[in-house]
């Protein structure tokens, strides 16, 4: 596959889409804004399978687009809807949540007066919110004539693809896929606007905004002169999931989100070092015992053991192959963490010295291995954190942001060479292994220490947007 084409295609889509039904208003709000594109192209569609084809760029209005283009489209739009200083601080902290995404420890909810925003599908409270008042968006709506604008929403549409019957994108599966998501907008507009109306929140904090759950509710907090702060819910492995950025600032890991997002278009202003609070809680150490974790997973502690991060079934044979070679240069204890970890995962009946981790804290696995080997996740970056050595099983794909490139040897593409490096960092005649200089260099850049946990460092980027001089 070509990566470069495939990136400038999804891109050239994007900017298609954005034109084509940029006549689709509601309230005066710009709806293809708001969509979640890369859902409305599924995985199952036959255009998914053409992004990396040739053939495709003579099909599209626009070629050769990139995520800078679109952020470019995005900064426009959001100047119809400038940021506004307040006069005053009324209402708590309104933290939302969409998919689960914001994970953050009970504490960062009461260093201020909080509210949790949350979904009706989310109604299972979780022990870290069950002090925190909560608030449904869907328990707030004020417009009477919602079905019929809805309707009206759907007729401009349906007369748009029409039109552009011919475009890749216009399929049976998309046109259900939009019609589905601009309701959830028109719907989560007047919510939004009735909550605002009424709570007047002092701030808003968002784990995404790359839903229409969340993107809508912050662009309507700017009509309101609410000051928004997204979180960095995980690394930017791919650019596809963190473009374009449309909260007033992007709290941040470190250095490299700065600076990569700033080569997208983004203002320096708009960013913000900040880390995540859930990350703090690693410094607090395993709520389990070692011998009581070895106990549960049938381990040896004679040997030592290696945490396998996958996801699903990706890359399932090069893991496979991985295992293997392991197993034969050396007697280790493997234990593996899947996502989403719903179901026993293959490998696990492949190898009887893999053992599954689910159920037990993914910081108490990662407290109690002795080194973690992971594909391009977030929980690379947690496991640094943990002074645990990583090792990265990183193949290109489309849209790869380049993020571990700078740990150089620690990263391999091919998993027979990723087992041997793993075993010749354990073959070393030290006794207490040290983290590897390039580890920590890039550490240093992708989550600097500044001296407060990121928990106080949210808490003071949130007082000063709220003071009344914005930034």
């Amino acid at each position: 596959m070509d990566k470069q084409l495939y990136e400038q295609h999804y891109w050239s889509l994007y900017a298609d889409f954005l034109d084509m039904f940029q006549t689709v208003k509601y309230k005066g709000y710009n709806l293809a804004f708001f969509c979640h594109f890369r859902s409305l192209i599924s995985k199952n569609d036959s255009l998914f399978n053409r992004l990396g084809n040739p053939s495709l760029t003579s099909n599209l209005n626009h070629t050769r687009q990139s995520g800078v283009e679109i952020q470019e489209k995005f900064n426009e739009f959001l100047t119809n809807y400038p940021i506004k200083e307040r006069k005053s601080k009324p209402g708590p902290v309104a933290y939302h949540d969409v998919y689960h995404l914001l994970r953050l420890p009970q504490e960062q909810f009461h260093r201020m007066k909080s509210i949790l925003l949350l979904e009706k599908s989310n109604r299972k409270r979780t022990s870290n919110d069950r002090t925190i008042p909560i608030h449904y968006l869907q328990d707030y709506m004020n417009e009477p004539n919602l079905e019929n604008n809805i309707q009206q929403v759907n007729k401009t549409t349906n007369k748009i693809m029409k039109s552009n019957r011919h475009h890749p994108l216009i399929h049976p599966a998309f046109k259900q896929r939009l019609l589905e998501q601009f309701e959830i907008i028109i719907k989560r507009i007047n919510e939004s606007e009735d909550f605002f109306q009424k709570v007047k929140p002092s701030c808003l904090v968002v784990a995404s905004t790359h839903y229409p759950q969340s993107r809508t509710l912050v662009v309507v907090a700017r009509k309101y002169g609410i000051p928004t702060i997204c979180m960095q819910h995980g690394i930017i492995s791919s650019e596809f999931g963190y473009l374009p950025k449309v909260a007033q600032v992007d709290a941040v890991y470190g250095e490299f989100e700065k600076q990569w997002f700033q080569s997208k278009s983004v203002k320096p202003n708009g960013l913000e070092i900040v880390g995540h609070p859930r990350f703090d809680l690693l410094e607090k150490g395993a709520g389990m015992s070692k011998q009581n974790f070895n106990k549960k997973l049938k381990l040896s502690p004679k040997k030592k053991t290696i945490l396998i991060v996958v996801r699903g079934k990706n890359q399932l044979n090069d893991w496979r192959q991985f295992i293997t070679r392991l197993n034969r240069l050396g007697n280790y204890n493997l234990v593996l963490r899947d996502y989403p970890n719903n179901a026993k995962h293959p490998l696990i009946n492949e190898f009887p010295n893999l053992k599954s981790t689910k159920g037990i804290p993914l910081y108490d696995v990662i407290h109690h291995v002795d080194t973690v080997v992971v594909y391009s996740s977030t929980v690379a970056l947690e496991s640094m954190l943990a002074q645990k050595q990583v090792f990265i099983l990183n193949r290109p794909f489309p849209g790869y942001s380049g993020y571990f490139d700078k740990l150089g040897e620690l990263v391999h593409q091919n998993p027979k060479p990723l087992a041997r490096t793993v075993h010749q960092y354990f073959m070393k005649d030290k006794k207490t292994k040290k983290i590897s200089r390039k580890q920590v260099e890039f550490l240093n850049e992708a989550y600097p220490n500044q001296g407060n946990s990121s928990g106080v460092r949210l808490n003071k980027l949130i007082e000063r947007l709220t003071d009344g001089k914005g930034r």
